[in-house]
């Protein structure tokens, strides 16, 4: 009973914050489920092409998502204390981080134009595949700065506690995304099908709406932000700190990213099919998993943030505790449940047998270490909440080089255990990263980092406020 008492509480406001989080993702991945879906009808070309662009799009994702971490670090640590002071460091962390962020993804659009081919032919596909795969790519490198200005308004809404907002806005640009790809790719009413251009579209013309969106609803009256010009209101103090905060996830989703190039030229060794497997196997687990693995992850990173701005420590431990102990009793009961239906689950993406049976062999080794890469989502979110993101950094690099890459490569090939060899480090992968992160947070070196960050940001703007 003592036991519910502590964590009940906890439980009851993570979901809170959570399932808005949850059902953002569930769409956002939906709408990448969709683009799988109907390359299914074009063909297993179609669907690898999908997925080899969407490894390159990866590293937009992964700006935007590092950018994001840092906006949401500093504006919960923010959030957690109600001070003038406070507020106006939340409007210059915001203005800042979006002119950055924008900026940054213009240089994809250059690439897009210039290089879409040679970027899809390097991870060794087939003639077919490189020129479905550079249309696509050209396409949605095209929406590079829409996307990441848009992932950094959802986390600084998400950093100050409003969940719902990004919620409302995320549903409705994914759902607009479903529909112009669904039109435009099968040719429904009017239009004629353009295959996967129209899944490219689609997702240009939903990146750029929720760009827009959460602009104007900064400027609105009811907004919890106000938007300030970032140059007259340049602060380097916060500039340094969202660096600080932000280059170690960039680096990490990038070298993430960087892994995929190999690894996906890894699973091509195994035929055409394979890779559709991979990708397929990879998509249902991002439909299913990812979703609660993102939430737990973004609801322990704001709590853990308010928590450390209000200078409650052992509150803060709790938090990880209880969100641990959710993991793994709901992403555990989950996976099993998605191991156990994984034959009927890859039958949506393609009827090829042989691309079946592999994808149904992927999807088992992600469900295996669904509540392991969960574990590593709620720490590492623990310690971004406290702005340390450089030990998720090193588990990655660690982990990631020497067992999804080089584990793999050695069983796989020198061993000749084939795609069994990859099957055996996914998982793997997924459980030192977890261990990684698990050592820092009890070494609780994260509660004089994030102290030392609270203070040395209040202090730079009490001294402009006068």
């Amino acid at each position: 009973m003592a036991f519910m008492t502590v964590y009940f509480p906890i439980w009851i406001k993570a979901l809170h914050l959570a399932w808005p989080v949850m059902l953002n993702h569930i769409f956002s991945t939906a709408m990448r489920t969709t683009d799988m879906v109907l390359m299914g009808f074009f063909g297993p070309a179609a669907v690898a092409a999908v997925g080899l662009g969407d490894v390159w799009e990866s590293i937009v994702l992964q700006i935007g998502l590092g950018l994001g971490t840092g906006s949401i670090s500093l504006i919960s640590q923010e959030s957690g204390i109600k001070s003038r002071l406070a507020e106006e460091n939340k409007n210059i962390i915001l203005s800042q981080v979006m002119y950055v962020g924008f900026l940054i993804g213009i240089p994809f659009i250059v690439v897009g134009f210039l290089m879409s081919e040679q970027l899809i032919s390097v991870l060794g596909a087939a003639p077919e595949v490189v020129k479905l795969g550079a249309q696509y790519l050209l396409i949605i490198f095209a929406a590079a700065p829409f996307r990441i200005t848009g992932m950094i308004a959802a986390r600084a809404l998400q950093g100050s506690g409003d969940t719902r907002t990004p919620m409302v806005i995320e549903v409705i640009s994914n759902f607009l995304n479903i529909v112009i790809s669904v039109v435009l790719a099968l040719g429904i009413g009017p239009f004629p099908g353009i295959g996967i251009i129209g899944v490219g579209i689609g997702t240009f013309a939903a990146k750029i709406f929720a760009a827009f969106i959460y602009f104007f609803r900064f400027l609105s009256s009811k907004s919890k932000f106000t938007i300030k010009n970032p140059i007259k209101y340049w602060d380097f103090t916060i500039i340094k700190q969202l660096f600080k905060v932000s280059m170690p996830k960039i680096t990490q989703g990038l070298y993430q990213s960087f892994i995929t190039f190999p690894l996906n030229s890894l699973v091509l060794l195994f035929g055409t099919e394979a890779a559709a497997a991979y990708h397929i196997a990879r998509r249902v687990h991002h439909q299913l998993i990812a979703p609660m693995h993102r939430s737990y992850y973004t609801v322990t990173t704001i709590m853990n943030g308010n928590n450390l701005g209000a200078g409650r420590v052992e509150e803060s431990k709790r938090t990880v505790e209880a969100m641990l102990i959710l993991t793994i009793v709901s992403i555990g009961m989950f996976s099993i449940g998605i191991f156990f239906t994984a034959p009927f689950l890859v039958r949506f993406f393609s009827s090829d047998a042989e691309t079946i049976r592999s994808a149904v062999l992927f999807l088992r080794a992600l469900s295996v270490g669904g509540p392991a890469i969960t574990c590593y989502g709620v720490l590492a979110g623990h310690l971004n909440g406290a702005g340390n993101t450089r030990s998720s950094l090193y588990g990655n690099l660690f982990s990631q080089t020497f067992f999804k890459l080089g584990l793999a490569y050695f069983l796989a090939v020198v061993m000749d255990f084939g795609i069994t060899g990859i099957l055996i480090s996914i998982p793997l992968d997924f459980l030192i990263r977890a261990l990684w992160v698990g050592r820092k947070y009890l070494s609780d070196d994260w509660i004089e980092e994030a102290d030392v960050m609270i203070k040395e940001r209040r202090v730079k703007t009490a001294d402009r406020s006068c």
